[in-house]
């Protein structure tokens, strides 16, 4: 008896929760609700616009080399010193206005394979077999449901720091947020388990190819060489990473209106109440072969980019036909399952607008000549410092670079040429310098309007996006920043190699 009392308040939620009138949303950050990233990043495309008019052209001379990381792909490889001035090329509006466009037409791969995500969720979700299921797994933890936290950060984080999972983590939001909810969490730690994880996994990686594996390979170091510690910093970031969502899961699960999302939430939970009863409803044999399909497709997803080189035409497809089989099978009608799969797609056209306006920044740096004399800049500030402060900048001068390139091996192909000569001048282990770079893929890029993948998390979790970024921004400087930076001094002071 005490076993089921047990497990009956590990989901029970109070009555007066469901009480929408009682509910008041926090007006600290109200005014920022208002301000749709979009409006952020057409302001930023302007400054950049405007500031390839005043800082200098430059070019480094490049050469292309093959990258064993990435199964024998090809970069363009910066040649160090060989950095010159030259005349910019301005953007004004006659240059920059078609890139828009062009970003959409580059970003195409990316952008129908998140349409394609969120409408097979939201036609599978609608069988009701997912949400029934993540509720009878709650309970079945009873008081100990927040176990599942850990586990999967830990999950999450080892397909980043393996095959560099990112992107593809998108659709287990839909998973995550109705667990959290179930669990008597809210919609925010759901997304921050899937997002934090694989973000932090993939920059404190230990196998990453498109990050640690292109370093090592420019930095020519042995590939794989210094593995342990990178474990070892790894499994450090995701306890860490674990106790900071706890922390704050306990804290709205106690007083479920310092959630910023309690209002929203109010709404999902609603939705799930009928799961909130004293008997658990055991599934059906048809929401058991829905939620077997469904574990069958992601493996399939995931077994694919590990094992096949699949990328988004694979995922996407896979998407596709998951959003058509698995709801017919769940039951729903084909006139049902294709609205279904619209309702689910029209969530994310927001975050699929943002994800095209975030290339014409790139290309504007790009199309100006001004991007190579930011680097020739921020690579300058390394010289003449002693060696700790030199890491640090380093990692500072990867973190802000980031933000421009917006690919971890597109900036290893940039950055490492210059900072690995520069490390043996400043007698720093190579291998130091490419955790420098790796960790610096991962400060901000996660927090920031104009890097779409942010915004269609977001969006599919039902979470305000400046929301999340005061919740992620805290994490990164109180946990993130702090546990690098610890981390690389030690490594410059022991010479790790």
């Amino acid at each position: 008896m005490k076993e089921e009392k047990d497990r009956n308040a590990a989901t029970e939620i109070p009555e007066d929760i469901y009480d929408i009138s009682a509910a008041e949303e926090t007006k600290k950050w109200a005014w920022l609700s208002n301000i749709h990233p979009l409006m952020i990043v057409t302001g930023i495309i302007v400054l950049v616009s405007i500031a390839t008019y005043i800082i200098p052209g430059g070019n480094y001379e490049r050469r292309e080399v093959v990258i064993d990381a990435l199964g024998g792909d090809t970069r363009e490889l910066i040649i160090p010193g060989s950095f010159q001035f030259t005349e910019s090329v301005p953007q004004g509006f006659k240059q920059i206005w078609t890139s828009f466009m062009e970003g959409a037409i580059e970003a195409a791969d990316i952008s129908f394979s998140i349409f394609l995500c969120a409408g097979a969720f939201t036609a599978i979700i609608a069988t009701g077999a997912v949400t029934n299921g993540i509720n009878s797994l709650a309970k079945k933890f009873g008081t100990r449901a927040y176990i599942l936290i850990p586990v999967c950060v830990f999950a999450f984080g080892l397909g980043g720091a393996t095959y560099g999972m990112y992107e593809d983590s998108i659709p287990f939001v839909l998973v995550l947020v109705p667990m959290s909810l179930a669990m008597g969490f809210d919609s925010m730690v759901g997304l921050m388990t899937v997002h934090f994880s694989v973000a932090v996994g993939a920059s404190s990686a230990f196998m990453n190819p498109f990050c640690v594996g292109v370093g090592q390979a420019l930095a020519e170091v042995p590939m794989m060489s210094g593995i342990g510690v990178r474990i070892l910093l790894w499994i450090v970031m995701m306890a860490a990473t674990s106790a900071y969502i706890l922390r704050y899961a306990f804290k709205v699960k106690n007083n479920p209106q310092l959630s910023p999302c309690y209002a929203d939430d109010l709404k999902k939970r609603a939705e799930y109440r009928e799961f909130n009863t004293a008997e658990l409803k055991g599934l059906s044999r048809r929401e058991a072969l829905v939620l077997i399909l469904l574990a069958a497709g992601m493996g399939l997803m995931v077994y694919g980019v590990i094992v096949w080189g699949w990328w988004f035409n694979e995922i996407g497809s896979v998407f596709l036909f998951m959003g058509v089989i698995i709801p017919l099978v769940g039951g729903l009608s084909v006139n049902e399952m294709i609205s279904k799969n619209i309702e689910g797609m029209s969530t994310v056209i927001s975050a699929v607008l943002l994800i095209s306006a975030s290339r014409v920044i790139t290309a504007i740096l790009t199309n100006s000549n001004t991007m190579d004399t930011i680097l020739y800049y921020l690579s300058g500030a390394l010289t003449e410092m002693p060696q700790v402060f030199s890491i640090l900048v380093m990692f500072l001068v990867s973190s802000v670079a980031m933000l421009f390139v917006q690919s971890s091996s597109g900036l290893a192909a940039t950055l490492m040429p210059i900072m690995a000569p520069l490390a043996d001048l400043l007698e720093i282990e190579r291998q130091t310098v490419v955790s420098a770079f790796a960790l610096g893929t991962g400060t901000f890029g996660w927090i920031v309007p104009w890097e779409g993948i942010n915004f269609a998390m977001c969006s599919l979790a039902g979470v305000a996006f400046f929301k999340y970024l005061k919740q992620a921004t805290k994490y990164v400087f109180t946990v993130y920043i702090p546990i690098s930076a610890v981390a690389l001094i030690l490594m410059t002071v022991f010479h790790y190699s």
